[in-house]
């Protein structure tokens, strides 16, 4: 999994306009980030409670719908939560028109 975190943590931050990258095991915690790791933890822990708000509310809509991505833009900024099997990737990165 180390080798997982590392790559994806490679791809992301090599794309343009990304200023941050945090990547969470599968418990929520970050193992991976450019952010400070206080900061991580805190941002990371916000985007999670959404995370699970969403997934609740989805699975009254269609229980045997799933999460794929969240996306959330603002004027200035998008930060992108992206869940699989392993891990999560939050990135956030300059809003583009």
């Amino acid at each position: 999994t180390h080798r997982y975190v590392e790559e994806a943590f490679k791809q992301v931050k090599a794309r343009k306009n990304v200023r941050d990258v945090v990547i969470l095991n599968d418990a929520g915690n970050p193992v991976r980030t450019t952010m400070d790791r206080d900061d991580a933890v805190h941002f990371s822990g916000h985007f999670q409670a959404i995370r699970g708000r969403l997934e609740r509310g989805m699975s009254k809509i269609d229980p045997k719908d799933e999460l794929l991505m969240l996306r959330v833009r603002t004027k200035t900024n998008e930060v992108l939560l992206v869940p699989d099997s392993k891990i999560t990737v939050l990135v956030v990165q300059d809003a583009q028109d």
